[in-house]
């Protein structure tokens, strides 16, 4: 039995959980606290579960709203809806608006409730065995050339030359993912390079766990295609944050975040190389998580998929001796995130130019441009992740979170005086 429960108050689902573990002790229940969480998905349709709990405090109170949404998604599995205490009018208007049953929360019947998630799951369950028969069912399986058993496609979310990312739904974990699909071929040269880039992302988020680095879920093989299910970020990425506008103590924050992430890979012997604020993703708590590792180099890889001296990487973000092909350390990544955190604070990037190879060569030889005058203290900080030579920067990714930490505090320090 696996049911989602929205509900905000922990007191309710520790009952709910003591109702349904009484019936069902292995029993899977994913809280969705509303407040903190937010509304689901407008793509998910909780096909992977008997039933939906909802309470009918969702939504500061107007669960009723969530209720009519949720049950005009096509295919969404069934809603019993919580109330706070009984009352006819509102179970009327929980049923008009498409509840499977309604419950109250303060007169619980036991045997009642788990009759009704017992008949929801039965009633579900039915619903997706003819689902799956359908072309439609068939066709939401499909990713680009590839059909994947298992996840039905929610929509396309970017298109390149080498794969294709998808937002999906994960029967098996009951989440929404996102899907990076790739072939899988080989041609008569040997090792198809993207591929091994592909390989080698699932390879690196498997080695290193941290909060912040990205979920990474599967790594299958489907019609001659890979795939990867990895964790789907409904906030989108640091650079959507960026064009909502981001205060110094929120950018230390993130960039200190960042920094933390830097410190596991480096720790596992692993260089990013292509730090940039689309490769850094929010989550609903504000956390951050490091993704794309196609370019990552892993000392402990038998293959290496770059050239020695090839540049690669984004120009606006790279130090000064990867724009010029030169040997890198961990240093390199953390001026990256240097670039990022000017970026932030500042509203701008702080070198550019019209051509590529313009950048990279502003970024070793062009001083350092001034930070807007609010944030002067914020200058000497700025100049030290910005070395132009590795040994002018922190020494690794765990002093650069000190300093930024530290820097931080004294802003808010700084912002309370005031």
């Amino acid at each position: 039995m696996r049911l989602l429960l929205v509900e905000e108050d922990p007191r309710v689902r520790a009952l709910i959980r003591h109702h349904v573990s009484c019936q069902w002790p292995e029993a899977q229940i994913t809280a969705h606290p509303p407040l903190q969480r937010g509304p689901l998905p407008v793509e998910f349709l909780a096909q992977g579960y008997d039933a939906v709990l909802l309470s009918a405090s969702a939504n500061d109170g107007h669960g009723l709203m969530w209720l009519r949404e949720l049950t005009s998604r096509p295919g969404f599995c069934p809603v019993i809806y919580l109330l706070e205490q009984e009352d006819v009018n509102q179970r009327a208007h929980a049923a008009d608006a498409g509840a499977y049953g309604v419950v109250s929360k303060c007169r619980m019947d036991h045997n009642r409730f788990i009759e009704l998630i017992e008949a929801a799951g039965r009633e579900h369950r039915r619903t997706l065995a003819d689902w799956r028969i359908s072309t439609e069912a068939q066709e939401s399986r499909r990713f680009g050339e590839a059909r994947i058993p298992g996840y039905r496609r929610a929509r396309l979310l970017a298109r390149g030359s080498v794969s294709q990312l998808y937002v999906a739904e994960s029967e098996k974990a009951g989440i929404l993912v996102v899907l990076k699909v790739t072939p899988s071929r080989r041609d008569e040269s040997g090792i198809d390079q993207a591929f091994a880039r592909f390989l080698q992302e699932y390879e690196i988020a498997q080695r290193v766990h941290h909060p912040n680095i990205v979920r990474l879920y599967e790594l299958g093989v489907a019609d001659d295609h890979a795939y990867l299910a990895m964790e789907y970020f409904q906030h989108g990425d640091l650079r959507r944050r960026m064009r909502s506008g981001i205060s110094p103590s929120e950018a230390l924050n993130f960039a200190s975040q960042v920094a933390r992430a830097l410190g596991a890979l480096h720790g596992a012997g692993i260089l990013h190389r292509d730090l940039k604020p689309g490769n850094v993703m929010l989550r609903v708590d504000e956390q951050v998580a490091l993704i794309d590792f196609g370019l990552a180099k892993h000392e402990a890889l038998e293959f290496e998929i770059t050239d020695t001296g090839l540049i690669f990487g984004t120009p606006h973000y790279m130090s000064p001796e990867q724009g010029h092909g030169q040997d890198l350390d961990q240093r390199s990544d953390l001026y990256s995130l240097g670039v990022m955190l000017f970026e932030m604070l500042a509203g701008h990037k702080p070198f550019t130019a019209d051509n590529p190879m313009a950048i990279i060569y502003k970024h070793r030889n062009a001083p350092l441009p001034p930070l807007p005058e609010p944030l002067a203290d914020l200058q000497p900080l700025m100049e030290r992740m910005l070395g132009k030579l590795p040994e002018d920067r922190y020494t690794d990714a765990m002093d650069t979170v000190r300093a930024l930490d530290a820097a931080r505090a004294a802003w808010l320090t700084k912002g309370a005086l005031v």
